[in-house]
């Protein structure tokens, strides 16, 4: 009987070695493929947000064409009937506006003089200029920089053809030129940062 005691504690301990390595088994298996939950929250943010786009924008107006003496010359001009002669000078002022908006808006306006073409004897005797003010602020150079602002801002442009006082004998006589016309740009200038 001494030797079936042993026999049976013997097998009682191996049997349950087994079955606890089982059941570790069986957990870390079940650990392995399981999900557990976890505490979590959420909040809507930006939602329904309006993004909405400034505006950079040239107009132009009216141009007027007047002689030396400040007689409005338009019409004439235009249909190539006005004859200039030593001494005048033909002026075209245009009033443009500039709609600049937007938090970090700069723009650069810029004016480039296509010059003139035509009979080179004319040519010679005259001359060509152009000016530029913008809020009644005259321009140095070909350009000046734009500041976003709520309200419309004024943009005056002017060209003056002039002829030289003192030609003298038939020197351009009966001659024409023509003039290529003023390109004004307006540009966004880089965000710096």
């Amino acid at each position: 009987m001494a030797r079936s005691t042993k026999t049976t504690s013997r097998f009682t301990s191996t049997t349950w070695k087994a079955v606890a390595a089982t059941a570790a088994g069986v957990v870390l298996l079940g650990a392995g493929g399981a999900t557990f939950a976890e505490w979590s929250d959420a909040e809507a943010a930006a939602t329904d947000t309006a993004i909405t786009s400034g505006v950079l924008d040239l107009a132009g107006g009216e141009g007027r064409w007047t002689n030396v003496v400040g007689t409005d010359v338009t019409a004439a001009v235009e249909d190539g009937s006005y004859l200039v002669v030593p001494g005048d000078a033909l002026t075209y002022r245009e009033t443009m506006t500039v709609d600049a908006r937007g938090d970090l808006l700069r723009g650069t306006v810029a004016h480039n003089l296509k010059g003139l073409t035509g009979d080179a004897e004319l040519l010679a005797q005259l001359e060509a200029n152009t000016t530029m003010s913008l809020n009644g602020q005259a321009v140095t150079g070909s350009s000046t920089t734009v500041v976003a602002d709520d309200e419309l801002q004024d943009l005056d442009v002017a060209v003056t053809v002039a002829f030289d006082k003192n030609t003298a004998g038939l020197v351009g006589q009966g001659q024409s030129v023509t003039l290529g016309g003023l390109d004004i740009t307006l540009t966004q200038a880089r965000i710096a940062g």
